[in-house]
């Protein structure tokens, strides 16, 4: 299986894991655990942000490139 070279979730321009909107954490567990935005509005921010961390590393993990 081909990986990708780049690393979605660790751009320079990006927030940090504990930083950025509640838009941006909701779109990026979104994006990789495909939960529907209702169930990720009731969480509370600290939630969110683990759940985004938790995203960010399935990410990094599955697009690694091997060295």
């Amino acid at each position: 299986m081909r990986r990708c070279s780049h690393r979605f979730f660790s751009d320079p321009g990006r927030p940090p894991a504990s930083g950025g909107s509640v838009e941006e954490l909701i779109a990026d567990i979104a994006l990789i655990f495909h939960w529907p935005p209702a169930v990720l509005l009731e969480m509370e921010l600290a939630e969110l942000r683990m759940w985004r961390e938790l995203a960010v590393s399935r990410w990094n993990d599955i697009n690694r490139v091997a060295e």
